[in-house]
């Protein structure tokens, strides 16, 4: 029995060395995915979420933000966003209350239905915008040294195309790799971090769309390999305007303040 106890604690061990921090799995883009659509991820100190009105006329939303102990929110705002819009909201850590255990969730609220989704964490994978247009090239770069944890020798297998959650077409995905050495002389060699760049071109999508892709990491030495999922990206189409509540006016949290309102489209 004691064998059988501590074979179990061995394995539950393994996967917890093996597998990241509030990665990212299928449940999690299901998530994203789900009506209203919605993601959110973390920059820095400040958490950004964005909300999608796939409706014509404009409706109101309330974004709540959660620990992973908390049964109340630690932030709360109410906004309302047009039809056929993409609202970007940012919570700053002034709109926060204070938290001894980490901020993972943001749960949306539509009406009487409400559904949680993860804070996507940016320790592994960098993108300059969570937000992609229809048709246009991107670039995602792969922190190695996050990403292999220590391990100095191995294997990285990167998919071959990206998928969308509701559309068929996907994308191929170009891997340029820079070892971050640079020999100019018989006696001068600079060296700076590697780095692995990935460059996709999101496909056409008439309204919104989630782009997803997976990594492997099989350590030297290891008999299976450790899956990744990439950044979940929000694709959408020409009909869609991106309202970002981020840049100019008042940011604030609802429970404390009015807010703006941006030319009577946004309000707080």
């Amino acid at each position: 029995m004691m064998r059988k106890k501590t074979a179990v604690l061995l394995v539950l061990l393994v996967l917890a060395v093996s597998l990241p921090a509030q990665a990212i799995d299928s449940r999690d883009l299901t998530d994203y995915a789900a009506s209203p659509m919605a993601i959110a991820w973390r920059s820095g100190d400040t958490i950004y979420v964005a909300v999608v009105n796939e409706f014509t006329s404009r409706d109101v939303y309330r974004i709540e933000i959660y620990n992973t102990q908390s049964r109340s929110p630690l932030a709360s705002r109410e906004v309302l966003v047009p039809g056929k819009c993409i609202l970007i909201e940012a919570f700053e850590p002034r709109d926060i209350k204070s938290s001894a255990f980490p901020i993972t969730e943001v749960m949306i609220y539509k009406g009487y239905f409400s559904r949680t989704i993860k804070i996507q964490e940016q320790a592994v994978f960098l993108t300059n915008d969570f937000l992609v247009p229809a048709n246009t090239s991107f670039a995602v770069e792969v922190d190695l040294e996050s990403f292999m944890r220590g391990t100095s020798r191995g294997r990285i297998v990167v998919d071959d195309e990206f998928t969308m959650f509701y559309n068929r077409s996907g994308g191929r995905i170009s891997v340029t790799y820079e070892p971050g050495l640079d020999y100019y002389h018989s006696n001068i060699i600079e060296y700076r971090p590697p780095r692995l760049i990935l460059t996709m071109r999101a496909p056409y999508v008439r309204d919104v769309d989630l782009l997803s892709f997976e990594i492997r990491h099989r350590p030297a030495g290891s008999w299976r390999d450790e899956y990744m999922m990439g950044p979940v990206l929000m694709v959408y189409g020409r009909d869609y305007t991106v309202l970002d509540n981020t840049k100019g006016g008042t940011s604030g949290s609802s429970s404390g303040g009015s807010g703006s309102s941006r030319g009577g489209l946004i309000e707080r």
